[in-house]
Protein backbone atom coordinates (compact mmCIF):
# COMPACT_ATOMS: atom_id res chain seq x y z
CA UNK A 1 0.00 0.00 0.00
CA UNK A 2 2.80 2.30 0.82
CA UNK A 3 4.71 1.87 -2.28
CA UNK A 4 1.25 2.33 -3.95
CA UNK A 5 0.88 5.93 -2.04
CA UNK A 6 4.48 6.75 -3.00
CA UNK A 7 3.83 6.58 -6.95
CA UNK A 8 0.79 8.67 -6.31
CA UNK A 9 2.79 11.59 -5.07
CA UNK A 10 6.12 11.31 -7.32
CA UNK A 11 5.85 11.20 -10.96
CA UNK A 12 7.33 9.19 -13.21
CA UNK A 13 11.17 10.68 -14.68
CA UNK A 14 9.50 10.45 -17.96
CA UNK A 15 6.84 13.07 -16.91
CA UNK A 16 9.02 15.80 -15.77
CA UNK A 17 9.04 19.12 -17.58
CA UNK A 18 11.74 21.45 -18.63
CA UNK A 19 11.46 24.53 -20.66
CA UNK A 20 13.62 24.06 -23.25
CA UNK A 21 15.39 25.96 -26.71
CA UNK A 22 18.15 25.80 -28.59
CA UNK A 23 20.45 28.69 -29.12
CA UNK A 24 23.75 30.36 -30.00
CA UNK A 25 25.98 30.96 -27.42
CA UNK A 26 28.45 33.98 -26.99
CA UNK A 27 31.74 34.26 -25.63
CA UNK A 28 32.18 36.32 -21.99
CA UNK A 29 33.73 39.05 -23.70
CA UNK A 30 31.25 39.16 -26.47
CA UNK A 31 28.82 39.27 -23.74
CA UNK A 32 30.24 42.05 -22.18
CA UNK A 33 30.51 44.20 -25.03
CA UNK A 34 26.55 43.20 -25.91
CA UNK A 35 25.81 44.48 -22.07
CA UNK A 36 27.19 47.77 -22.95
CA UNK A 37 25.41 48.09 -25.55
CA UNK A 38 22.53 46.77 -23.21
CA UNK A 39 23.52 49.64 -20.34
CA UNK A 40 23.78 52.54 -23.40
CA UNK A 41 20.08 51.49 -24.65
CA UNK A 42 18.98 51.59 -20.78
CA UNK A 43 20.03 55.04 -20.01
CA UNK A 44 17.98 56.00 -23.40
CA UNK A 45 14.67 54.57 -22.02
CA UNK A 46 12.31 55.56 -18.74
CA UNK A 47 11.82 51.74 -17.91
CA UNK A 48 12.55 48.08 -19.28
CA UNK A 49 14.57 44.75 -17.63
CA UNK A 50 17.85 44.41 -19.03
CA UNK A 51 18.50 40.70 -20.22
CA UNK A 52 21.50 39.64 -17.56
CA UNK A 53 24.66 39.43 -18.89
CA UNK A 54 25.02 35.78 -18.90
CA UNK A 55 22.24 35.07 -20.17
CA UNK A 56 22.40 37.12 -23.74
CA UNK A 57 22.32 34.44 -26.52
CA UNK A 58 20.80 33.77 -29.86
CA UNK A 59 17.66 31.56 -30.26
CA UNK A 60 17.37 29.12 -32.70
CA UNK A 61 14.43 27.46 -31.57
CA UNK A 62 12.33 27.75 -28.74
CA UNK A 63 10.78 24.23 -27.60
CA UNK A 64 8.70 24.90 -24.58
CA UNK A 65 7.93 22.28 -21.87
CA UNK A 66 9.05 19.32 -22.89
CA UNK A 67 9.03 15.67 -20.83
CA UNK A 68 12.51 13.70 -20.60
CA UNK A 69 11.35 11.60 -24.09
CA UNK A 70 10.83 14.69 -25.73
CA UNK A 71 14.33 16.13 -24.79
CA UNK A 72 16.00 13.10 -25.85
CA UNK A 73 13.83 13.48 -29.95
CA UNK A 74 15.08 17.50 -29.40
CA UNK A 75 18.69 16.82 -28.77
CA UNK A 76 19.05 13.69 -30.88
CA UNK A 77 16.86 16.58 -33.60
CA UNK A 78 20.32 19.23 -32.52
CA UNK A 79 22.99 17.26 -33.00
CA UNK A 80 21.91 15.63 -36.50
CA UNK A 81 21.43 19.18 -37.74
CA UNK A 82 24.83 20.07 -36.33
CA UNK A 83 26.64 17.08 -37.99
CA UNK A 84 25.07 18.81 -41.23
CA UNK A 85 26.31 22.49 -40.95
CA UNK A 86 29.50 23.98 -40.74
CA UNK A 87 30.45 27.09 -38.03
CA UNK A 88 28.18 29.75 -38.26
CA UNK A 89 29.75 33.54 -38.71
CA UNK A 90 27.87 36.66 -37.44
CA UNK A 91 27.79 40.29 -37.98
CA UNK A 92 25.73 41.78 -34.97
CA UNK A 93 24.53 45.79 -36.73
CA UNK A 94 22.07 48.46 -35.81
CA UNK A 95 19.57 48.09 -32.76
CA UNK A 96 15.65 47.22 -33.13
CA UNK A 97 12.65 46.88 -31.38
CA UNK A 98 9.25 44.97 -31.22
CA UNK A 99 6.72 47.13 -30.27
CA UNK A 100 4.04 45.55 -27.54
CA UNK A 101 2.05 47.66 -25.27
CA UNK A 102 3.03 46.08 -22.00
CA UNK A 103 6.68 47.31 -23.26
CA UNK A 104 8.12 46.57 -26.29
CA UNK A 105 11.79 44.07 -26.36
CA UNK A 106 14.84 46.04 -27.74
CA UNK A 107 17.60 43.70 -30.02
CA UNK A 108 20.34 43.63 -31.79
CA UNK A 109 20.18 42.61 -35.54
CA UNK A 110 22.16 40.90 -37.73
CA UNK A 111 23.60 42.54 -40.64
CA UNK A 112 25.26 39.56 -41.88
CA UNK A 113 25.69 35.82 -41.74
CA UNK A 114 27.37 33.21 -43.03
CA UNK A 115 25.37 29.66 -41.83
CA UNK A 116 23.05 30.53 -39.73
CA UNK A 117 19.95 30.54 -41.68
CA UNK A 118 21.27 27.10 -43.32
CA UNK A 119 21.58 25.68 -39.38
CA UNK A 120 18.25 27.02 -38.31
CA UNK A 121 16.34 25.39 -40.84
CA UNK A 122 17.84 22.90 -40.58
CA UNK A 123 17.07 22.18 -36.72
CA UNK A 124 13.69 23.02 -37.59
CA UNK A 125 13.33 19.94 -40.45
CA UNK A 126 14.68 17.97 -38.00
CA UNK A 127 12.34 19.14 -35.14
CA UNK A 128 9.77 18.42 -37.15
CA UNK A 129 10.43 15.10 -38.27
CA UNK A 130 10.44 14.01 -34.46
CA UNK A 131 7.15 15.41 -34.07
CA UNK A 132 8.20 18.31 -32.20
CA UNK A 133 6.63 21.86 -31.38
CA UNK A 134 8.01 24.40 -34.26
CA UNK A 135 6.91 28.06 -34.23
CA UNK A 136 5.41 28.91 -37.43
CA UNK A 137 6.14 32.12 -37.83
CA UNK A 138 9.22 33.32 -40.30
CA UNK A 139 12.68 33.16 -38.10
CA UNK A 140 14.06 37.21 -37.33
CA UNK A 141 17.13 36.01 -35.55
CA UNK A 142 17.89 38.74 -33.09
CA UNK A 143 19.80 39.33 -30.04
CA UNK A 144 17.29 40.47 -27.18
CA UNK A 145 18.84 42.97 -24.83
CA UNK A 146 16.44 44.83 -23.13
CA UNK A 147 12.47 43.33 -22.47
CA UNK A 148 9.49 45.75 -21.21
CA UNK A 149 10.91 48.84 -22.81
CA UNK A 150 9.38 51.94 -22.66
CA UNK A 151 10.84 55.34 -24.35
CA UNK A 152 10.72 58.20 -22.34
CA UNK A 153 7.61 60.53 -22.95
CA UNK A 154 8.74 62.91 -25.42
CA UNK A 155 7.12 61.21 -28.25
CA UNK A 156 8.60 60.45 -32.07
CA UNK A 157 9.28 62.14 -35.26
CA UNK A 158 9.57 61.44 -38.70
CA UNK A 159 7.05 58.50 -38.06
CA UNK A 160 8.92 56.78 -35.71
CA UNK A 161 7.59 55.42 -32.35
CA UNK A 162 9.49 56.66 -29.12
CA UNK A 163 11.34 53.08 -28.71
CA UNK A 164 12.37 52.99 -32.31
CA UNK A 165 13.66 56.50 -32.12
CA UNK A 166 15.35 55.65 -28.97
CA UNK A 167 17.77 52.50 -31.31
CA UNK A 168 18.09 54.67 -33.79
CA UNK A 169 20.24 57.36 -31.34
CA UNK A 170 21.74 54.14 -30.09
CA UNK A 171 22.98 52.61 -32.97
CA UNK A 172 25.08 56.12 -34.55
CA UNK A 173 28.38 55.24 -34.34
CA UNK A 174 28.07 51.43 -32.93
CA UNK A 175 30.69 49.39 -34.43
CA UNK A 176 29.41 45.54 -36.45
CA UNK A 177 30.13 43.06 -33.51
CA UNK A 178 31.68 39.91 -35.55
CA UNK A 179 31.23 36.56 -33.43
CA UNK A 180 31.99 32.97 -34.63
CA UNK A 181 30.37 29.98 -33.45
CA UNK A 182 31.23 26.04 -33.75
CA UNK A 183 28.41 25.08 -31.86
CA UNK A 184 24.69 24.95 -30.80
CA UNK A 185 23.98 24.42 -27.39
CA UNK A 186 20.32 23.10 -25.50
CA UNK A 187 19.65 25.40 -23.13
CA UNK A 188 16.96 24.92 -19.98
CA UNK A 189 15.59 28.08 -19.09
CA UNK A 190 15.09 28.00 -14.83
CA UNK A 191 14.77 29.19 -11.67
CA UNK A 192 16.89 27.56 -9.61
CA UNK A 193 16.18 27.50 -6.46
CA UNK A 194 13.39 30.33 -6.92
CA UNK A 195 16.29 32.61 -7.84
CA UNK A 196 16.83 34.86 -11.02
CA UNK A 197 16.15 33.28 -14.68
CA UNK A 198 18.60 31.45 -15.73
CA UNK A 199 19.58 29.39 -18.79
CA UNK A 200 21.80 26.81 -18.71
CA UNK A 201 23.30 24.79 -21.08
CA UNK A 202 22.84 20.98 -21.10
CA UNK A 203 23.78 19.61 -24.81
CA UNK A 204 26.71 21.48 -26.71
CA UNK A 205 26.72 20.47 -30.09
CA UNK A 206 29.74 20.92 -32.26
CA UNK A 207 28.82 22.12 -35.77
CA UNK A 208 30.79 19.88 -37.86
CA UNK A 209 28.88 20.02 -41.48
CA UNK A 210 32.51 21.52 -42.50
CA UNK A 211 34.81 18.66 -40.92
CA UNK A 212 32.11 15.72 -43.29
CA UNK A 213 32.79 17.44 -46.55
CA UNK A 214 36.43 18.04 -46.40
Amino acid sequence: MRGDRDETRQPAASQARRRLFVALRFSASQQAALARTRDAVLGRLRAGHPTPSANIHLTLAFLGMLDSAGEGRASDALRAAADSCGPVTLWLGDLGAFEHRRGGVVWRGIAREEGLLDLQRALVRKLARRDLPVDEKPFVPHVTLVRGARAKPDGGVDGQSGLQRVCAEASLGLPVLETRHAGASFMWSHHPEGGSLTYTPILAAPLRGSERRA
